[in-house]
This record gives C-alpha cells, sequence and structure tokens, in this order.
C-alpha cells in the first residue's frame, strides 16, 4: 500500500501514533487530528516517499488522485530544502489545485508550528498532506462547535484553516 521505505513509514506511523492521534487539553481534549486515527486503521491513509523534490512529487500525486485514500502524504528526508521554498512551492500547487478540490498542508523541521506551546511538526522529515479540500474544510467547521479551536490563536487560525476557505 505505502510506496515509501519502511523507515519512513514506521517514522510517520509513530508520530501518528504517539502524538496526532492522542488527546490532548489544547485541543479541547481531542486529538490534534482526531480523524487520523480512523483513517489510519482504514488503510485511506497512504505513505510515499519522494526521491526527487517532494513538490513534484505532491504535483503527480494530485494530478493522478483517485479518492483511493483519505490522505496522501508525501515524505522526504531531503530537510535541506529551505522551509521557505517548500511553502513557496505548496502554496503554488494549492492554487493549481484548489479548483479539483485538493488541498496541501507542508511540514518542515525548520519551521515549527506551535499550536498553545504544543510543537505540531514532525520533527524530522519535510512532509506534504494532500487532501480533499470540501471534506478538510468540512471536518473543520464540524471542530468549530467544539472546543477544538479555542486554544488556537488568530494566526494559527489564519495559517492553518482561515486561507482554505477563500476563494
Amino acid at each position: 500500500m505505502h510506496s515509501a521505505s519502511a523507515e519512513i513509514v514506521d517514522s510517520i506511523t509513530k508520530w501518528m501514533e504517539t502524538f496526532v492521534e492522542v488527546p490532548h487539553p489544547s485541543f479541547g481534549n481531542m486529538p490534534p487530528c482526531p480523524y487520523a486515527r480512523q483513517f489510519r486503521m482504514q488503510n485511506k491513509i497512504k505513505i510515499i516517499e519522494s526521491y526527487d523534490a517532494v513538490w513534484d512529487c505532491a504535483f503527480r500525486t494530485a494530478a493522478t488522485w483517485t479518492d483511493e485514500h483519505e490522505a496522501i502524504v508525501i515524505a522526504s528526508d531531503k530537510t535541506y530544502i529551505s522551509h521557505s521554498l517548500l511553502s513557496d512551492k505548496v502554496r503554488g500547487l494549492n492554487r493549481r489545485f484548489r479548483h479539483q478540490d485538493l488541498v496541501m498542508l507542508e511540514d518542515h523541521p525548520e519551521d515549527k508550528e506551535y499550536i498553545d506551546s504544543v510543537c505540531m511538526n514532525h520533527g524530522s522529515l519535510v512532509l506534504i498532506v494532500i487532501q480533499r479540500l470540501a471534506q478538510l474544510n468540512r471536518f473543520s467547521k464540524g471542530l468549530r462547535n467544539t472546543k477544538y479551536f479555542h486554544n488556537w490563536s488568530k494566526e494559527n487560525l489564519a495559517d492553518v484553516v482561515d486561507w482554505r476557505f477563500e476563494d
């Protein structure tokens, strides 16, 4: 199912099991990603290891999207790429694939993301997560009716959530 080395798959799976899927008070006692465990257990998350530019792999993956998976994680151990270049490339990919209902979220070890002093990053890999935009937005809207976002700053909301609802 995955197209990545065992080391990459194990690293991401461990991060998911020990952080992403674990309830935390900063998220209203919900996991940082409340839907990740369900999708992982249903084998609806695919991990692809990128051997070239991670954004090129993300482009190819998005261009051939089939809805077989809820999320595809493009992973690279090439952390020498600059986080600002990664952000610029992913912003361009989001513009390109928005009208195909796809969204990409990036994670770079050198660009730490904190929500309520909780570091959200994987920590050692460059990641691009690809998902259906409408579904992610639907999940986000549902979470607004809970305490999930109560500890998020305006900047966190703008960086992670709000921009996805803009045309």
